[in-house]
């Protein structure tokens, strides 16, 4: 073998021993949320939802607006199911308070999520919110202890100005989350995510993103979804 060829052998030995070497090593952002942990076998292994790359326009710390006033309405109209089903055919499942009125339980979790979102957003233009919800499909029991599903959650929301009444913001809102089912939905009750306490969170967000982003939730939702694994 002529020393030429002996060189390039050595050189492309060397390569592939550093290619065998070298672990595979994968990426992702800042985590968003920790989620529950999951038991795999001796060890609880905590699953973290990657953050996914954030339009540049949401890093503004000022909102469009603030809420100095709001209503929050659930038609009557909207049928309700108690069923134990999988998917009991209805406009609002909702099985995380004791069985009640579940139009007003509804009323205020939006109520809670939206008070929230304004405590935390006091600069931009002041505005009257109003909300009407048009569907809350959460999960029933049968299904959040088997295999889990969605929060199917629809709403409409209307800002107005807060002096004039004119309206500056209407939008249909489709706010779905990720239900959790089985192991994961008890590990997060375990640590105080209850499905009352996600959906609030989620919520918060949504509001947020209607009163910072000039596309809605529509314009962040998608992206943050599928990147955080819908929280």
């Amino acid at each position: 073998m002529t020393p030429i060829r002996i060189v390039a052998a050595v050189a492309m030995m060397s390569a592939l021993s550093a290619c065998g070497g070298m672990p595979d090593v994968a990426t992702r952002n800042a985590p968003f949320e920790a989620l529950p942990p999951v038991q795999t076998g001796a060890a609880v292994v905590p699953v973290v939802a990657a953050q996914p790359e954030v339009p540049q326009r949401q890093s503004q710390t000022r909102a469009a607006y603030k809420i100095v006033n709001y209503s929050i309405t659930v038609p009557e109209d909207l049928s309700v199911s108690e069923a134990n089903l999988y998917y009991p055919v209805a406009d609002i499942v909702w099985r995380g308070d004791a069985i009640g009125d579940r139009k007003d339980q509804v009323g205020y979790i939006f109520q809670e999520s939206l008070s929230r979102a304004r405590h935390s957003l006091t600069d931009g233009h002041a505005v009257k919110a109003e909300i009407v919800v048009r569907r809350f499909h959460s999960i029933t029991e049968k299904t959040r202890y088997t295999v889990g599903g969605v929060h199917s959650i629809n709403f409409d929301i209307l800002l107005r100005d807060a002096q004039s009444g004119q309206i500056v913001v209407l939008r249909s809102v489709k706010a779905d989350l990720k239900a959790f089912g089985g192991r994961r939905a008890i590990n997060a009750d375990r640590q105080g995510l209850t499905m009352k306490e996600r959906i609030h969170r989620h919520l918060e967000r949504v509001i947020k993103a209607e009163l910072t982003v000039p596309g809605g939730w529509a314009d962040q939702g998608e992206r943050l979804v599928k990147g955080i694994d819908q929280i």
